[in-house]
């Protein structure tokens, strides 16, 4: 690293893996500045992809996906508060309590969010998860433990493939609704998708080209229905 970068402020918004790989990386280079990491979890770093498999087959918790850090990054660690924006001619991160964080270099390692269910009180249903946090990860995974009768999966990419595979292991039946042509596709292209079609469609119900509707509670109050249409 240039001897003008080593000294300074840096702040890292995102505090998952790419957050703090940086940050031990930014000291191994020979940083001796400021350095302060923002995450809207209240959780130091921690593995996400045990959420869709592992932790739905009960072979880990989600308390125990701790990433291992490969060196201290000494860093400031500005936990559980989202950065909500940033100031580029004061150089500053907004923050969702009202401070803000004054920096002369900036990263974003937020990495990728889960589309929210698009009416919210069909999305606080009782039933309805989305999977991205550790919370999420837990509660799907004590809902599954419950043995449903039936699991809806909306999207076929990796995540939700993975939670198919889980329920099928676990014994329970399946759906997933997918509005492309076949699971994955924008990760493995075309051909290798159709065979992963193939193989989903052994396990599990697979509904491609279709988008679900709408959530409503009938009169069960356990009973959750999703209604497909053409994506």
């Amino acid at each position: 690293m240039p001897g003008d970068l080593k000294d300074g402020r840096i702040v890292i918004v995102g505090a998952s893996l790419a957050g703090l790989r940086a940050a031990e990386a930014l000291r191994e280079e020979g940083f001796t500045g400021s350095l302060t990491v923002v995450g809207d979890e209240p959780h130091a770093p921690y593995d996400r992809p045990p959420l869709s498999k592992q932790v739905l087959l009960g072979q880990a918790t989600a308390d125990t996906l701790e990433l291992p850090m490969r060196r201290d990054p000494e860093a400031e660690w500005r936990l559980g508060v989202r950065a909500t924006g940033v100031d580029l001619l004061a150089k500053q991160v907004l923050l969702a309590d009202g401070e803000s964080l004054p920096y002369d270099r900036l990263l974003i390692a937020t990495g990728t969010r889960a589309r929210p269910w698009p009416n919210p009180e069909e999305g606080a249903l009782d039933g309805v998860f989305t999977l991205r946090t550790r919370e999420d990860g837990q509660g799907l995974a004590e809902r599954m433990a419950a043995r449903p009768e039936r699991v809806l999966v909306i999207g076929a990419g990796f995540t939700g493939s993975e939670i198919a595979s889980a329920c099928r292991e676990l014994g329970l039946e399946v759906t997933v609704a997918e509005r492309g042509p076949a699971p994955l596709v924008g990760a493995l292209g075309g051909t290798l998708s159709k065979l992963a079609a193939v193989m989903q469609q052994r396990a599990a119900g697979l509904r491609t080209g279709r988008a679900c509707a709408g959530a409503s509670r009938p009169c069960c109050p356990r009973l959750a229905c999703c209604p497909l249409r053409a994506g």
